[in-house]
């Protein structure tokens, strides 16, 4: 661990970047992470032009791990065409990092996440004096009008009868 010392008042004023620098390697930071994270929230915030109108709304931005991109897609048939399309993808967002940065793509299904893109940024803080988010629509009353068609030994009939007791 580096000492500090006392600075003395004939000294010249530090940069900024070398007081960071020495802060985020006493935190275990490598060198130039710093730059590195600050270029993947540019890739974040720009997705939209790095892939394209075409690509940006299907492919959503979930992360990185290590040299492993993690895009996230709406449904099954969306990931796979994702994962054919991974080449380009890659190529893409290289190109922007300005170096092979990653080196695989891993698409999974988003189930209900948000990405990392400016557009989603922009959904999940809704602005200040917005319409309050609408409430669920109550499940309808359970009359029971099916119950006497069914066999009493069924599971579901079993399951329909709580149901109804439940809500009636």
């Amino acid at each position: 661990m580096a000492a500090f010392r006392k600075r003395q008042k004939d000294t010249q004023p530090v940069p900024a970047m070398e007081v960071m620098a020495s802060v985020l390697a006493g935190l275990g930071a490598a060198p130039g992470q710093g730059e590195t994270r600050a270029r993947l929230q540019q890739l974040w915030l720009n997705w939209s032009m790095v892939m394209g109108p075409e690509l940006a709304p299907l492919a959503r931005p979930m992360g990185h791990h290590r040299d492993l991109l993690l895009i996230g897609a709406e449904d099954a048939m969306l990931a796979q065409e994702l994962h054919l399309l991974a080449g380009e993808m890659l190529e893409r967002v290289n190109a922007f990092m300005e170096q092979p940065f990653f080196t695989a793509i891993k698409v999974t299904l988003l189930m209900g996440k948000t990405g990392l893109d400016k557009t989603a940024a922009s959904k999940a803080a809704p602005a200040r004096g917005s319409a309050p988010r609408p409430k669920r629509p109550e499940p309808p009353n359970a009359h029971g009008l099916y119950l006497e068609a069914m066999d009493p030994s069924s599971p579901v009939a079993r399951a329909y009868a709580r149901f109804v007791r439940q809500r009636g």
